[in-house]
């Protein structure tokens, strides 16, 4: 019951106080620049109270273990800064790979040993206020609790993004699967909280497609009452099926022809299916911004998107720290079609190089370290499973002008699969190529390989690898066993399993081939290849 108390209390404040546009957008530049001028000391008190001060932190051990104090890490921030020292750890073996982040591989460090879960990396000073799951489909996504003073200054950033295009009073929707999911209940809220709620919620996803405990049902609708208690008209989520993006493209007309402007929320390849839908069917949506995330904004995607008459602004977050990196306008800072600045102030970000050999490759990955105290994780130098170019450089920009100098683009995902925005990484698949395929359809573990691409127009595909040798494969059964057993394979009632494999039916996006399956460049077989 006390749960229940502390999340209607915070939602209440949270909607209570809500912003109007320009209050939201002077409020935004205020605490974006004192977080950067306080950058430093957000950091060391993190490293003080949240780790260190913390018996349960992961990071306390390996600390201890390499002989580095608070004081140690104070000093050398003090002398050298926050990514110096960053690097300074790294080489002290102070930081976690995606794997062991999420306890599928063993730290080994300085003599120590031992194995975490990502509940480890729980901040401990987080008020649970709602829980969500990650668009990644990891053992069913990572589970992370929203505080709602959080939630407060993440909106922050939004209308800062927002003012930089000129889309603070633009009509907004949202194209993203419904509750448990992260990013469509997490944007309505906190576009509601800068003054301008999404008129609109589609859903590619039905309800009674996922299943969802009483616990998140009934959590959703309190949000929903409770919203509409205070005036705030939360869209309820509307479904439409990727094969239905006209529906959003004819929406989105309408917005244009009566505010010049809208913006929409979405996948990039569901950018990319309104797009395409807008120009087979004559539909004007000239005006439109797609705010797109959870999949890299390829060339070919953005090409795409402009064809239609619309813009592209590239959201790249993770969800154990938000959104932390966003697009801008300003031709100064570069024309890869992903490029963005990293939001400073919270995050930082650093190389490793890191070599997997099982996977068969070698990559500058990201390494993020939260600075933000409210953040619902803990990070110091931990991996997401990403890699891609990071440059200094200071710029003009709305964003140089407050301090985002850093800038990320080419950004790539090393360990999982990416179709319509849902992600699955390799030990969704694993077992399901290397083992239960074999034993129903015949052949080896070496037999079977997904291959992800991208089509001319922007749209990811996955192809299913069957070698030829294997006799009298029912290819259409085979896919759908495929399909099937990835739905089941470590499902929760929360998992993004659901919604995803959902999602990749509604568009056929596998297609089975046989052929032998590609070869890495050291002749290993590996169950998953990604041509990028």
């Amino acid at each position: 019951m006390k749960k229940y108390i502390k999340f209607i209390s915070g939602l209440n404040s949270y909607l209570k106080n809500r912003m109007s546009p320009v209050e939201a957008l002077e409020t935004a530049r205020v605490q974006l620049t004192e977080r950067m001028k306080a950058r430093d000391s957000n950091f060391i008190s993190i490293v003080e109270k949240g780790i260190c001060g913390n018996d349960h932190s992961p990071y306390k051990s390996m600390l201890k273990s390499a002989g580095i104090t608070a004081q140690d890490i104070k000093k050398w921030v003090q002398n050298s800064g926050i990514e110096e020292t960053l690097k300074r750890l790294l080489l002290e073996g102070i930081y976690f790979t995606v794997d062991e982040f999420k306890g599928k591989k063993e730290v080994n460090r300085n003599g120590l040993k031992f194995k975490c879960r990502e509940s480890d990396f729980d901040n401990p000073f987080v008020k649970e206020a709602y829980e969500v799951r990650s668009g990644a489909s990891r053992s069913a996504g990572t589970r992370v609790r929203i505080d709602f003073e959080y939630l407060s200054k993440r909106a922050l950033y939004d209308a800062y993004l927002l003012s930089i295009f000129g889309l603070m009073n633009a009509p907004i929707a949202n194209w993203f699967p419904l509750f448990p999911g992260a990013p469509g209940i997490n944007s309505s809220l906190r576009f509601s909280k800068i003054g301008n709620p999404p008129k609109k919620w589609f859903s590619q996803v039905k309800a009674r497609q996922v299943k969802v405990n009483w616990e998140k049902v009934f959590g959703a609708k309190l949000i929903f009452s409770i919203a509409r208690l205070y005036g705030v008209p939360i869209a309820d989520p509307e479904y439409v099926d990727l094969n239905s993006a006209h529906i959003i493209a004819s929406w989105a007309s309408e917005m244009c022809s009566e505010f010049s402007k809208c913006v929409i929320y979405t996948f990039a390849a569901s950018a990319v299916r309104i797009c395409m839908a807008a120009q087979e069917r004559n539909i004007n949506i000239a005006g439109t911004y797609f705010l797109v995330t959870g999949e890299p904004l390829t060339e070919k995607k953005k090409a795409e998107i402009e064809n239609a008459g619309a813009k592209a602004i590239p959201v790249y977050g993770i969800s154990e720290a938000g959104v932390v990196a966003a697009g801008c306008n300003s031709p100064e800072c570069g024309d890869q079609s992903d490029h963005c600045h990293l939001y400073k102030d919270s995050t930082a970000v650093i190389k490793h190089n890191y070599i997997d050999s099982q996977r068969d490759l070698s990559v500058d990955s990201f390494l993020f370290t939260n600075l933000m105290f409210e953040s619902p994780k803990i990070l110091l130098n931990v991996g997401m499973g990403d890699y891609g170019l990071i440059e200094e450089k200071e710029t003009c920009c709305d964003f140089g002008k407050i301090g985002f100098s850093t800038h990320l683009s080419g950004i790539r995902s090393y360990e999982k699969l990416t179709g319509e925005g849902v992600t699955f990484v390799d030990t969704d698949f694993i077992e399901i190529l290397e083992k239960k395929l074999p034993e129903q359809f015949g052949g080896s573990s070496t037999d079977y390989q997904l291959i992800e691409y991208e089509e001319q127009g922007g749209l990811n595909r996955l192809k299913l690898l069957v070698s030829p040798k294997i006799p009298d494969v029912d290819e259409q059964h085979l896919k759908s066993e495929f399909i099937k057993y990835l739905k089941n394979s470590k499902a929760s009632p929360e998992s993004w399993t659901q919604s995803g494999t959902v999602m990749w039916e509604q568009v056929n996006i596998i297609k089975v081939e046989r052929k032998e399956p590609v070869l890495t460049r050291s002749g290993k077989i590996i169950p998953f290849f990604v041509i990028k």
